[in-house]
C-alpha cells in the first residue's frame, strides 16, 4: 500500500514539474542545456572506453629472453 502511494506521488510530482518546465522558457532552456552537457560527457566517456579497449586488445610486446 505504501509503495503504491509513493509511486502515485512520484508520478504526480513528475507531471507537475513537467508542466512547470514547459510553462517557463528559462527552465526549459536550462534543462536542454543540461541534457546537451550530459550527452557530451557520455560521448567522451564512451570514446575513452573504446580507446582503452582497443589498447587492451593489442597483443603485448614480448621482451627478448636474456
Amino acid at each position: 500500500m505504501r509503495k503504491t502511494a509513493v509511486l502515485i506521488a512520484g508520478i504526480a510530482i513528475g507531471v507537475y514539474l513537467a508542466r512547470q518546465i514547459e510553462a517557463n522558457p528559462e527552465a526549459k532552456k536550462t534543462i536542454d542545456n543540461a541534457g546537451d552537457k550530459i550527452r557530451t560527457f557520455a560521448a567522451a566517456v564512451s570514446e575513452g572506453y573504446r580507446e582503452q579497449e582497443a589498447k587492451a586488445s593489442k597483443p603485448a610486446k614480448s621482451k627478448p629472453a636474456r
